[in-house]
């Protein structure tokens, strides 16, 4: 089990609940949850689908005197919304995108592969 969490929606939704994102969740053949693996996942308000914050992990942190930690911004291929990577996020992992559902592997969203957009900018000259 990993070190506690303390989640909230940066936009401050009622009720607390979120769903897991590139997490590694096992079911029985019920469907029922046996277990599940969340040190390297992304969690995301129910409610509004914005990334959640972890306070504990800032909390931890600051206590450690760690310069606070920006996650890295990710790209979606398939619709172009923007994403938070997972800490500690393993190359061969994939994420599923929470608004259109496509499932792609960290480095297909980074901005590095997806060019700037313009044709003049991503044009090598020659």
């Amino acid at each position: 089990m990993g070190a506690a969490r303390h989640l909230v929606c940066p936009n401050s939704c009622p009720g607390g609940a979120f769903e897991l994102l590139g997490g590694r969740v096992l079911v029985d053949s019920s469907g029922r949850c046996l277990r599940h693996e969340t040190e390297v996942a992304t969690f995301a308000c129910a409610m509004c689908g914005a990334v959640a914050v972890d306070l504990a992990a800032a909390e931890r942190a600051l206590r450690r005197g760690a310069p606070p930690r920006l996650d890295e911004e990710l790209t979606c291929p398939g619709c172009g919304v923007t994403l938070l990577a997972p800490s500690g996020v393993d190359a061969e992992l994939e994420l599923q995108c929470p608004d259109c559902g496509l499932v792609f592997a960290p480095d297909e969203g980074r901005a590095r592969l997806l060019g700037s957009g313009t044709p003049e900018a991503d044009d090598d000259g020659g």
